[in-house]
């Protein structure tokens, strides 16, 4: 089991997956909300949580890999929409999502538009869609229409950029633009072995770039966008006072001005041990607690 995270309106959306996909919501002290739904494809037998979204009309969109689909549902767990094929799932071509691993939703009614990052060495691997009309594009890797991604492990736009992070390449790329017009690559960043594999990403609104990484070692870490590390906010290596880390698998923060007092107080969210435990921190590292048990998604189902 792994998931993904998303904050929204200081609400925390939580995403897991056992053979039983589910969404549930917290606010940021841990508290349960309303939302808490379930959901199975039927056709392949099982779902999974892999990244998501919520968007202007509040609805949340989930990254299905297990489906090769990015569904959409209320905050009831009513399915509304869905993209993707399984049949097309490995074809690695415009319009087929593979396996998708996380998706950002931008716009509203119709001009819905969803970027959906897929997992594998794709080229179409970063796609926008359209969803009233179903058009679609995909951005290229490196600016260069010949390249491919190296597994896309997660993705998140904010300000006019888009991020995503390669865990083979070990790499961020950064892209600029409006997903609902012009969209163009600006740089690219390795993140040093001795940090650990890229498995999330989250945008500050200032410019700087937050990475989960796991493998040899877990950590969360900041980056300008050139590429110079910056600080590490939980893991090895992390200042006094802050969390430790295993195996993160996504990150969500709360968007604010760039001044430094601010980091003070902004707090970002961290999925660990497999799926298994929230932890909240401040930008500046100083950690706050962690979520009290998640619970079981579904007796027996693994």
């Amino acid at each position: 089991m792994q998931g993904c995270l998303r904050l929204h309106s200081g609400v925390l959306y939580v995403g897991r997956h056992a053979l039983t996909a589910e969404v549930a919501s917290y606010d940021l002290d841990g508290r349960p909300l309303e939302t808490r739904f379930r959901f199975r494809d039927e056709a392949v037998g099982r779902s999974s949580a892999d990244g998501l979204d919520v968007d202007a009309d509040r609805r949340i969109w989930v990254a299905d890999a297990a489906a090769h689909a990015v569904r959409c549902f209320t905050l009831f767990g009513v399915e509304v929409a869905r993209v993707g094929d399984a049949d097309e799932s490995e074809r690695d071509r415009k319009g087929s999502l593979g396996r998708p691993v996380d998706v950002r939703v931008v716009g509203s009614d119709d001009d819905t538009t969803v970027l959906v990052a897929s997992a594998g060495r794709r080229r179409h691997a970063l796609q926008v869609l359209h969803v009233a009309s179903g058009r679609g594009r995909s951005l290229a890797p490196l600016g260069d229409p010949e390249s491919r991604f190296e597994r896309i492990r997660g993705l998140d736009v904010c300000a006019g950029r888009i991020a995503v992070a390669e865990a083979s390449a070990a790499r961020v790329q950064l892209f600029e633009g409006d997903p609902l017009g012009r969209v163009v690559f600006r740089s690219a960043f390795h993140v040093p072995e001795a940090l650990g594999t890229p498995e999330a990403v989250a945008l500050v609104g200032d410019g700087r770039v937050v990475v989960a990484t796991s493998g040899k070692r877990s950590g969360l870490h900041v980056f300008h966008p050139g590429g110079e590390h910056l600080l590490t906010l939980a893991g090895s290596g992390a200042q006094r006072g802050g969390a430790d880390l295993d195996a993160p698998s996504a990150v969500a923060i709360e968007r604010g001005g760039a001044a430094d007092e601010a980091d003070r107080t902004r707090r970002v969210a961290v999925l660990d041990r497999d799926g298994e435990r929230v932890q909240v921190l401040s930008l500046d590292g100083r950690a706050f607690g962690e979520f009290p048990t998640l619970g079981a998604i579904g007796a027996g189902e693994r």
